[in-house]
């Protein structure tokens, strides 16, 4: 059963969150500050937080870090994160980042990740806010011996959303997974900027990002796999492919590849097309009307990415999220009237 927690109501405008995740642990953060700090999970400087995760620490249940943006802090914000995963230990963790005002907010997240030796790390980062917000998310990602970081990006809302990941595979044995799925409509404009630096040799790591493009939209993405000289038997793939619901949509990708080692395995492609008419004609002489065979077909097209995520009710959120938004269609939130989780 989906559950609604409400949070703070110091806050004027209502908020809520549906997580249908049993034991899940919540923190919130509004404009830049932490609401409790709780566990491993503190306040970091001014603005953002500090989570650090001890040695062989096997964290069963996921945290989720809900970050808000109020109308009571307009001005432009900076938050500084970092995430530490101790040697051998296992982490899951949820971000959501959210408006609850149309003021034009200006965000600016940066976030080190460091992932110890032998230790495992899922980061989910879901965006969803309004159509007047600039929020640049840049993350830096280093990994040690024998450590596995899996990253998904669920990017459903917002007026002009820029990430970037940088990801430093420096020992042997290290494997990194970044995918992602991007939906816009409208004027908004979204960018992802992912780069893998393979500087170890017998590392793997792996990149799918699809797109949705609606109405006016516009896109970039810009991958890059860099293999160093003595990055010997690197494994390293990379794929971007996207969907264009109207001709004024566009978007512009740029898959690359460096290499310096001659013991790899690496490819990268990217794919820029149309809705499948047959495919249409076939699910409509099955008696399904036009607009519904279209959903069907879009949520097809996204499918293997959130299949990645290995939580499964949130999995199956993600989905229904991403379901409502393809139709147009998000839950109210109270008195603020935003868009929300």
């Amino acid at each position: 059963m989906k559950k609604s927690y409400s949070y703070i109501p110091q806050i004027k405008h209502k908020f809520m969150c549906r997580v249908p995740l049993e034991g899940i642990r919540q923190s919130l953060m509004v404009d830049g500050v932490l609401q409790e700090q709780t566990g491993a999970l503190k306040q970091n400087h001014l603005a953002g937080a500090q989570w650090i995760i001890p040695a062989h620490t096997i964290e069963t249940a996921p945290i989720q870090l809900i970050c808000v943006r109020t109308p009571e802090h307009k001005e432009a914000l900076q938050l500084a994160n970092e995430w530490a995963i101790g040697d051998g230990a296992e982490a899951k963790l949820l971000i959501c980042d959210h408006t609850l005002s149309f003021d034009p907010f200006t965000t600016t997240q940066q976030t080190l990740v460091r992932v110890g030796k032998g230790a495992r790390f899922e980061l989910i980062v879901m965006q969803n806010e309004h159509n007047e917000s600039i929020h640049h998310s840049d993350f830096k990602i280093q990994l040690e011996r024998d450590s596995f970081f899996r990253c998904t990006f669920v990017s459903l809302h917002g007026g002009r959303l820029e990430n970037r990941m940088e990801v430093h595979l420096d020992a042997p044995g290290t494997s990194c997974e970044a995918n992602g799925i991007f939906l816009a409509d409208g004027d908004q404009r979204i960018e992802f900027h992912i780069e893998a630096q393979h500087n170890a040799p017998q590392c793997t790591s792996s990149q799918l990002f699809k797109g949705i493009l609606d109405d006016r939209a516009k896109a970039v993405f810009e991958g890059m796999i860099r293999v160093a000289p003595n990055a010997q038997k690197t494994q390293a793939f990379q794929a971007n492919h996207n969907l264009l619901l109207t001709h004024e949509s566009k978007i512009v990708t740029r898959p690359r590849l460096e290499i310096y080692a001659d013991d790899v395995k690496c490819s990268h492609g990217a794919t820029v097309g149309r809705l499948d008419e047959q495919a249409l004609f076939y699910l409509r002489s099955r008696g399904i009307d036009l607009k519904e065979a279209r959903i069907m077909q879009q949520l097809a097209f996204l499918h293997d990415v959130l299949a990645q995520i290995t939580i499964e009710p949130l999995r199956d959120r993600l989905l229904d999220l991403v379901e409502r938004r393809l139709r147009g269609a998000f839950s109210q939130c109270g008195d603020c009237s935003m868009h929300c989780c």
